[in-house]
């Protein structure tokens, strides 16, 4: 077969080795990647990184330019878009370019709001920081998809009971998540970070339960394995991480990608709580007067045993 030429226009169409469904939307396209990056060939895992990680050069790039910046041929980018069950090289950059529009639209409104926030602080180390703190919410935002939004609230709303962990730095926003949501729906339990006590804590994880999970770079092995366990107990599993194609990324139902990249030597947390802070708003909203009730009676008894300084009707 000839190798498309620099246009990027594909050649006649192979037959594919593993027939798939069309992906229906540019987001499902990331979506399947994630379920189906352990069955990719080497040259095609990297063709499917730079879809997640580089979207901007995949939607405008010709097949040829992509193919030698990541070191795979031609018809090798060809015959990957074939195993999506796309239409050639040309169907995924449409779908690519759809999302990249998306997220510049978002960027656009969000730069427009960002110009003058942090300029009284001039080049210090801390007007550096909090820029990239917006930067990195706003990317976070951009990339968020509704549809996931709404099936991980969904998830969290309607589970027997919900597991939330995270390790490390992670660990941090994944006890506020567990805390908060047990004061609105109960029936939650925080993970330790994978020790003993974890062991004993997921036995008794059933299918009806959901695992809400936070990871990033590099990726705690703890997490891993209780993700691990989760999926073999047929419970369903929410990643809050930094790419679909994150070692927990790829087991879970639910990605929700999130921009934690740092100006100095720790990741920058600031993403991951507002997608938190999405969550829980959404699981307060769906269970309605539910979770009202139930945060008002805890309130009510941390208020008796003189929990904080301020009361509840202070």
């Amino acid at each position: 077969m000839a190798a498309p030429s620099g246009r990027g226009r594909a050649p006649v169409r192979e037959r594919r080795d593993d027939p798939v469904a069309v992906p229906e939307t540019p987001q499902n396209v990331v979506n399947d990647l994630r379920r189906r990056y352990d069955e990719l060939t080497s040259s095609q895992k990297r063709i499917a990184e730079a879809v997640v990680e580089d979207p901007e050069f995949v939607a405008f790039a010709t097949v040829d330019k992509l193919a030698s910046k990541l070191g795979v041929s031609p018809s090798t980018v060809v015959r990957f878009t074939y195993r999506l069950g796309l239409d050639g090289y040309q169907d995924l950059q449409d779908r690519v370019r759809t999302l990249v529009r998306t997220q510049m639209r978002s960027a656009t409104v969000a730069d427009g709001r960002e110009t003058t926030v942090t300029s009284h602080l001039g080049e210090s180390i801390h007007g550096r920081s909090f820029d990239h703190d917006l930067d990195n919410l706003r990317r976070t935002i951009s990339g968020q998809d509704q549809g996931d939004l709404t099936r991980a609230v969904d998830l969290l709303s309607r589970a027997r009971r919900v597991f939330v962990a995270g390790a490390g730095p992670s660990y941090a926003v994944a006890f506020y998540a567990a805390l908060a949501l047990d004061r609105i729906r109960g029936e939650t339990i925080g993970l330790d970070g994978g020790g003993h006590e974890t062991a004993g804590q997921l036995q008794s994880m059933r299918a009806e339960d959901v695992l809400l999970v936070f990871t990033f770079p590099p990726y705690a092995s703890s997490t891993l394995r209780v993700a691990r366990w989760a999926k073999r107990q047929g419970a369903n599993i929410i990643a809050v991480t930094d790419t679909p194609i994150s070692p927990v990324g790829q087991l879970v139902e639910v990605v929700l990608p999130t921009v934690v990249s740092g100006v100095s030597t720790q990741n920058s947390l600031v993403g991951a709580m507002a997608v938190a802070n999405a969550l829980l708003n959404g699981v307060t909203v769906a269970r309605k007067s539910d979770a009202i009730e139930r945060y008002g009676r805890v309130t009510k008894l941390m208020n008796e045993w003189d929990q904080f300084v301020l009361k509840g009707d202070d």
